[in-house]
């Protein structure tokens, strides 16, 4: 894993309050309730984006979507 993805991990799982171990290991199971339970998100909400692939698309091109995604691509 690069340098870049173990500082995404190592902040999301503070953010979390959860080990970087169990980030690691929900998102690779897809268990997104797992992680959402540790935030103060609206889980419903999140759910609903989900299910849209509309939305989800429109997320996704976001700048701010677009600028995690540069940085994930250059590890």
């Amino acid at each position: 894993m690069s340098d870049k993805m173990n500082e995404l991990l190592t902040q999301l799982s503070k953010k979390l309050s959860l080990s970087p171990d169990e980030v690691q290991s929900a998102a690779q199971r897809g268990d997104v309730d797992s992680l959402l339970q540790h935030t103060d998100c609206d889980n419903a909400q999140v759910r609903e984006l989900l299910k849209n692939p509309e939305q989800q698309k429109k997320l996704l091109e976001s700048p701010q979507a677009q600028a995690i995604l540069k940085m994930l691509q250059q590890q």
